[in-house]
């Protein structure tokens, strides 16, 4: 094995979960920017999150390799940003949250490149170095979804609003007010949960429900014969939403996603009620979820189509003295495109 795809699968061997929020909570200190300097060596573009090697050389004459990543590729394109703004031999300044695992690591949030752009690579970036930007589409921006097709319904791609917070809160375990809300076996669960050892969504691990609801990625409302498929890019998840008037869980296995049943409160809201769920986790920060867990969902289209409104409701007798209700929208950009994940894991040579 060379000394390049050591470099890689160690970085492949760090445990980046599935956004950037995670990524940051679990492995940077997200309080702290600090900038650098060098040439790229090696890039290697991949969900969830592509790997930048940089050559540093200090003032003192001390070569150090640093190892850094950034947001997924999904969101470079969902925000229309072209990864081409960098290549191996450039040598550029960088800016990010220096690592709390390893020496040298960074998580990327801004990129000076050879021609002076600067490139924002974090949603609520702001401008350090240059007048000159690169950064998420106006549209996204602003987080508008379109008007112009509101026959299409409940039945089209949806994208993030990346101006609304995420659907759960990070901290419902570590809060007050999430703590009080956990029951003593949830409780015990949350206070042995080390991030480093437990994180559920490392190595391209699967996400469950209900936290894959508030997967950043665009997703696809479609009919299926007289079911409904929900298609998120991530993982390529797909989730079947049973139509039919006697649809129903008894009998049916546990899994991630577990088993959902669906009908129309009127023309504009779908009504979802989930259960035999056996992801084992709430939020993927420690809260766990039992199989005994219920959840019900409803999507609430804009007369005009360019706004999908939710809300959850999850209930677990085993784990929450009261149930818990979040909600957030997407919207609607005709040009948008559920992509092709190709989560990769560290491999043997």
């Amino acid at each position: 094995m060379n000394i390049r795809s050591i470099f890689i699968l160690g970085l492949l061997g760090l445990p980046f979960p599935s956004n950037a929020h995670h990524a940051i909570a679990g492995n940077y200190d997200a309080e702290t920017i600090i900038e650098v300097e060098g040439e790229i060596t090696d890039i290697l573009w991949r969900n969830p999150h592509p790997q930048v090697s940089m050559r540093v050389v200090t003032e003192g004459g001390e070569v150090q390799e640093w190892g850094m990543a950034t947001t997924a590729l999904s969101n470079m394109r969902r925000w229309q940003i072209d990864p081409s703004f960098i290549k191996i031999g450039d040598k550029v300044r960088v800016a990010g949250n220096p690592s709390i695992l390893v020496d040298h690591g960074l998580y990327i949030s801004h990129v000076l490149t050879t021609k002076g752009e600067e490139v924002l690579l974090d949603r609520n970036a702001e401008s350090r170095w240059s007048d000159n930007l690169i950064e998420m589409s106006e549209t996204r921006r602003l987080g508008l979804g379109d008007t112009s097709a509101p026959q299409l319904g409940i039945f089209r791609i949806w994208s993030t609003n990346d101006n609304i917070p995420m659907l759960m809160p990070r901290d419902i375990g570590k809060t007050a007010e999430g703590r009080a809300n956990l029951t003593e076996a949830a409780l015990e669960v949350v206070d042995d949960f080390v991030w480093t050892q437990d994180n559920p969504l490392k190595n391209c691990a699967l996400k469950g429900m209900p936290l894959i609801m508030e997967a950043p990625y665009p997703f696809e409302i479609v009919k299926d014969g007289e079911n409904i498929l929900w298609h998120n890019e991530e993982f390529d998840t797909i989730r079947t939403i049973h139509m039919s008037p006697d649809a129903s869980t008894e009998g049916q296995p546990d899994s991630l996603l577990g088993y959902a049943v669906g009908h129309w409160e009127n023309e504009t809201t779908l009504v979802v009620s989930t259960s035999r769920i056996n992801w084992g986790h709430l939020d993927g920060q420690g809260v766990p979820g039992s199989t005994g867990m219920e959840i019900l969902e409803r999507f609430t289209v804009s007369p005009e189509g360019e706004r999908l409104d939710y809300t959850i409701t999850i209930t677990d007798p085993e784990y929450l003295i009261e149930p818990m209700t979040f909600g957030k929208h997407w919207v609607w950009y005709p040009d948008a495109v559920v992509g092709d994940y190709d989560c990769l894991v560290a491999a043997e040579d």
